[in-house]
């Protein structure tokens, strides 16, 4: 019988890996993230999360391959049932791994037809108008001409904000930015109607 190794989130990074905080400070828009940082960042919010998530076996280890692929947590994966999550909300990868299991359960067995008047009912998602297929197809078309210096600037901003996240963690400041974040959800962000 084999025996697997115990899963240790310090085995996500290089065991000699320190974020060269001084080289960042110097230069905070010009740092280049590396894979390491973006491993250690990633284990070190996945190991909070479990911290303090209820989570089955099943759940949890599908939570650390998503890890271990090279994404967060709070990163959500592609989904069957797009329609499942309103445009307002920001699922995380165990929102979405449970509610495509929960709808895999309830729309077991059922036709095409069947599973998509299922889920229209139940999830409020309405077949798609002209006037939508045509706004996807021009912002999928968007995104395809996105020019890679513009995807490489989106993703360092991510990257800064997860830094800041840890840093609010470590500080003890979550839980008010948390609020704060909640207590201003629906208005806009700067420059958000420029995207």
């Amino acid at each position: 019988m084999a025996k697997y190794k115990a899963f240790n989130v310090h085995d996500l990074y290089p065991a000699d890996y320190v974020f060269p905080w001084d080289k960042f400070e110097s230069d905070p828009d010009g740092y280049q993230f590396t894979s390491e940082d973006i491993a250690y960042t990633n284990a070190m919010e996945l190991e909070k999360y479990e911290l303090k998530t209820p989570m089955t076996p099943y759940e949890k280890q599908a939570l650390r391959r998503w890890v271990a692929s090279g994404h967060s947590v709070r990163e959500a994966p592609p989904s069957k049932y797009l329609c499942a999550y309103p445009s307002h909300l920001s699922p995380d990868f165990l929102d979405v791994y449970r509610i495509d299991k929960e709808l895999d359960a309830a729309t077991k067995g059922m036709s095409k037809e069947q599973k998509l008047a299922y889920l229209q009912e139940h999830t409020g998602c309405s077949a798609e108008t002209l006037a939508e297929r045509q706004k996807r197809e021009e912002n999928e078309l968007l995104h395809k001409q996105t020019p890679e210096a513009a995807r490489e600037k989106i993703r360092m901003l991510q990257r800064q904000l997860c830094y800041i996240w840890i840093f609010l963690s470590q500080e003890g400041l979550y839980e008010d930015a948390d609020a704060f974040v909640k207590n201003h959800m629906d208005e806009p962000t700067p420059f958000e109607n420029e995207w």
